[in-house]
C-alpha cells in the first residue's frame, strides 16, 4: 500500500504505533523523578544563602512603633473596636483585638468570642481614607444654603426654595468656609428653627406641614423640642471615627 492510497483508519493506526514506540524507547527511568543534590551539596539554598538581610524585609513590613484603640462607626451600628499601628507618626494598618468575649453591659451579660472577629474591610482600610488625596480636610457650606442663612432664614416658600437651591440641591455649588464660621452658621441654623417652631404660631407651622396632633402637643411650645441631633448615616461615620 502506498501513501497515495493511505486510508484514514490506517493512517491513524501507523501513527499511534510509532508515538508508542517512542514513548517506549525514550522513557527515562523512575529514579529521575527523585530530588537530585546538586553538585555544592547544598540542598536548601535559602537556608545556606550567606546573606539573610532579605528575611528582615519581610519582618518589617508588619514593624509598628506603637498602637491605639479606636471605635469604627462607619454606616453601619456596629461601632467595632479597632486597632491601629503607627510607624514614623503614620497608621501603617489595622488589626483586630481579639477580646469581644470580654465585652459585657451593665448587667454583667458578656458577649461570646463568636462574635469576633468584629472588623470589617472598611475598617480595615480606613486609614487609606485618612491619608487619601480625596479627602475633604475643611468645612464646606452649600452656596444657596448660606445665601438663604444669610437672608435670615426666610420661611420656605415655594419660590424660596427654588431660589435657594432646596428643589434641587444637586446642581449648586459649595463653597470652603473657616470652622469657626461653619460653627456659626450651625449655630444660628439651630437657632431659627427653634425660634420659628415655639408657640402657638410654631405649633400652626407644624400643623402645616403635616405633623399629627400628638406630635404637636408632645412639643409643649418649645421649638427646642423639634431639634433632631441625631445625623444621617455619613455624619453618624464622621461623629464615630472622629468624636470618638
Amino acid at each position: 500500500m502506498t501513501t497515495n492510497n493511505l486510508s484514514r483508519r490506517d493512517f491513524i493506526k501507523r501513527s499511534g504505533l510509532a508515538g508508542a514506540s517512542i514513548s517506549a524507547a525514550t522513557m527515562l527511568p523512575l529514579r529521575f523523578l527523585q530530588a537530585q543534590v546538586p553538585d555544592d551539596g547544598i540542598l536548601n539554598p535559602l537556608a545556606a544563602y550567606p546573606n539573610r538581610e532579605w528575611e528582615k524585609l519581610y519582618r518589617d513590613q508588619y514593624r509598628y512603633d506603637s498602637a491605639f484603640s479606636w471605635v469604627c462607626a462607619p454606616n453601619d451600628t456596629h461601632n467595632c473596636r479597632v486597632m491601629a499601628h503607627v510607624r514614623n507618626g503614620v497608621i501603617v494598618r489595622m488589626s483586630e483585638q481579639y477580646d469581644v468575649g470580654t465585652y459585657s453591659d451593665l448587667y454583667g451579660n458578656k458577649a461570646s468570642y463568636n462574635w469576633g472577629n468584629r472588623h470589617c474591610a472598611k475598617g480595615y482600610t480606613f486609614h487609606r481614607i485618612v491619608y487619601g488625596p480625596f479627602r475633604l480636610k475643611h468645612p464646606i457650606v452649600r452656596r444657596g444654603w448660606k445665601r438663604w442663612a444669610d437672608d435670615g432664614f426666610p420661611c420656605l416658600t415655594k419660590e424660596l426654595r427654588a431660589k435657594y437651591k432646596f428643589d434641587s440641591r444637586g446642581t449648586d455649588k459649595f463653597d470652603k468656609i473657616s470652622w469657626e464660621n461653619a460653627f456659626a452658621y450651625i449655630a444660628k441654623g439651630l437657632k431659627a428653627i427653634a425660634a420659628r417652631y415655639s408657640g402657638g404660631e410654631g405649633a400652626k407651622l407644624l400643623a402645616e406641614q403635616g405633623y399629627p396632633p400628638e406630635m404637636i402637643q408632645v412639643i409643649e411650645g418649645a421649638g427646642t423640642r423639634t431639634l433632631k441631633f441625631r445625623g444621617g448615616m455619613g455624619l453618624l461615620g464622621v461623629l464615630g471615627k472622629y468624636g470618638m
